[in-house]
């Protein structure tokens, strides 16, 4: 009894981290790896793997040094660095976040256009005052009942589809090594794979949300088993399952994903003409909730700058009023050019172009004795935060160098 008690105690105190899975979980990585898996096969599998870890590796980085400081990282990088690093930090991340809210606020009108017929941008403005309201007047607890709840939701899909197709285990293998496909589409979606893991929003949102369960030092080995369980573990094999139905599905067939209805077909051989009700049902559930917490983190980075109370602050004007100007300026989201699946790659991306900064920071602070004492950075996790570092620059120049026609 003692020990079932503990196990309980052990799994009421875990959270924050699937908040993040659930997020990277949304439909940004799941048109990306849908994309990834429909044009190159197999070939990309290598890059898939290290997101998850890489992914993993980000997290379990963020919330070491949230916890150890016991603040958020826009604070924490003005007391260890200065204003001016803080300033860069927070207009970076502010920024980024943006851009995904804005996509994403895109992509669940869109989905919402499809299921009800009503075709029109404004449905941006009905939800932003839905999040607006949820953001004011909920809680934490929401989220994370909503998170978990959807990961496993998503997670089931894909592992009945799975065991409806023929995988071909040769070129899975050949999947494994590493291998850079020409042209430009190679690179955006190398890019959006591992920036759906590895991104600013993801890496930054986590330092709050560990302190908003206010996690001591002791907490340290709870955040690891944490974080193994939903980026490494449910977001793992939400990455590994999507992909890997969509090139034995769709990349045979000579499918061309451009639109979400495209991507639907990869439900098919489990759920037959009920795919595209499914998958559109399950990409619109996937939007709403990865957009909450995406607002929510360019709420914290805006108060953490100014100083502002974080936590349990629903009365709080300055909250209110933070929440509401950026669900103003995400309402327009809708009002982007392009197909939101499409746009969806794009901004993880983009904003894996935006994420160096926050993990050369982290790791530089993990690595200073007078900051950290003895949770200083093993050599195991310097080297795993460190080619987590240079493999998101090298993808992200390569992104950049495609987009500036350096190579066609």
């Amino acid at each position: 009894m003692k020990g079932e008690s503990k196990i309980l105690k052990t799994l009421g105190k875990m959270g924050p981290a699937w908040i993040i899975a659930a997020d990277a979980c949304g439909p940004a990585t799941l048109a990306s790896l849908s994309i990834a898996g429909a044009t190159y096969g197999y070939k990309l599998l290598w890059v898939v793997l290290l997101s998850v870890l890489f992914g993993a590796t980000a997290q379990h980085l963020s919330v070491k040094i949230g916890v150890i400081e016991g603040r958020g990282i826009i604070t924490t990088t003005e007391q260890r660095l200065g204003p001016v690093w803080a300033w860069f930090l927070t207009v970076d991340a502010v920024l980024v976040t943006l851009l995904a809210a804005l996509v994403l606020m895109n992509a669940l009108s869109g989905v919402t256009s499809l299921v009800t017929g009503i075709q029109t941008p404004y449905w941006g403005f009905f939800f932003a005052a839905i999040i607006c309201l949820i953001l004011i007047k909920g809680g934490y607890r929401w989220f994370e009942i909503l998170c978990k709840g959807l990961i496993v939701l998503i997670l089931t899909s894909f592992l009945g589809t799975l065991a409806f197709v023929d995988l071909t285990w040769t070129e899975i293998a050949g999947g494994l090594m590493p291998n850079l496909p020409g042209g430009m589409d190679s690179a955006l979606m190398m890019a959006a794979i591992m920036g759906g893991a590895v991104h600013i929003t993801i890496i930054g949102m986590h330092t709050y949300n560990c302190n908003a369960k206010k996690w001591t030092r002791s907490d340290l080995r709870l955040a690891k088993i944490d974080n193994a369980l939903s980026m490494g573990g449910a977001f793992g094999l939400y990455s590994i399952l999507v992909f890997l139905v969509a090139a034995a599905v769709l990349f045979p067939n000579q499918i061309k994903v451009v639109t979400a209805t495209d991507a639907a077909l990869s439900l098919k051989p489990l759920l037959g003409s009920g795919a595209m009700a499914i998958f559109l049902l399950g990409l619109w559930g996937a939007a709403f909730s990865t957009l909450s917490p995406t607002v929510l983190a360019g709420v914290y980075f805006i108060m953490d700058r100014m100083k502002w109370p974080l936590y349990d602050n629903n009365r709080d004007r300055r909250f209110i009023w933070t929440v509401i100007g950026i669900c103003l300026v995400v309402a327009f989201g809708p009002f982007l050019r392009g197909g939101f699946f499409l746009l969806l790659p794009l901004m993880l991306a983009l904003g894996l172009c935006g994420t160096p900064l926050i993990l050369a920071i982290i790791l530089y602070l993990l690595n200073k004795e007078e900051i950290v004492g003895e949770d200083k950075n093993s050599r195991l996790l310097n080297f795993l935060g460190g080619m987590t570092l240079l493999v998101t620059i090298l993808l992200a120049m390569r992104f950049v160098a495609g987009r500036l026609g350096f190579f066609s």
